[in-house]
């Protein structure tokens, strides 16, 4: 399976999913691969001490033309979507099975994320294979902006929303620093952990 991790928008996690998603593929015994398309190659270095297959490619006409040999002989590859939508996020849409969108639960996240659902609805007239998903991403614990998220992101027609949120909490922060993932941070990474393997499920439920 091929997923994409994209949005329009810098700072929603986009990364930090990217990478606790292939990190939870690899525990889960799967063959995966990190592809790396954001200029910034922050999940690429992330994924180094963690032993992650990873490689970083941004060059669209060199990520169309390589991708098929990069995915061969794993059981899933996790794409880092290019910051802001360009041309790099096409390409990514033409081969991924799953396209998600990390959405901060504010008006000016949500406004952003309409663009990548719009762009994801314009693949699958011609990939109609390819399914979208939008998640909440980063909302703080306890207001009320997560669940009106939730309602906008829910009406959205022809684009899945997730169910489970990822809070923003400090050890995701301090997960690319320490080379971990929350799913190494014990006590620490408890609820984030949780939070992860709870959205992985649904997303490999699509």
């Amino acid at each position: 399976m091929i997923v994409a991790v994209i949005n329009q928008k810098g700072g929603v996690g986009k990364s930090s999913t990217a990478v606790h998603l292939a990190r939870w593929l690899q525990q889960k015994q799967q063959s995966v691969l990190l592809v790396d398309s954001d200029a910034q190659a922050s999940s690429s270095t992330w994924a180094k001490p963690l032993k992650i297959d990873a490689v970083a490619q941004t060059d669209p006409n060199e990520l169309a033309e390589n991708i098929p040999d990069l995915i061969a002989g794993y059981d899933h590859v996790v794409i880092d979507g290019a910051g802001g939508l360009s041309e790099t996020t096409r390409v990514i849409l033409y081969y991924a099975q799953i396209a998600l969108v990390p959405c901060q639960p504010t008006a000016l996240d949500i406004h952003s994320s309409g663009s990548a659902v719009k762009l994801i609805k314009q693949a699958q007239r011609f990939r109609p294979d390819l399914t979208g998903a939008t998640f909440i991403s980063r909302a703080v614990p306890r207001t009320r902006l997560a669940r009106e998220a939730k309602d906008v992101l829910t009406a959205i027609e022809g684009i899945r929303h997730l169910q489970t949120t990822i809070y923003q909490r400090q050890c995701i922060a301090d997960a690319f620093g320490q080379g971990q993932t929350v799913f190494e941070m014990g006590a620490m990474g408890e609820k984030s952990a949780r939070e992860y393997d709870h959205l992985f499920q649904e997303v490999m439920a699509l």
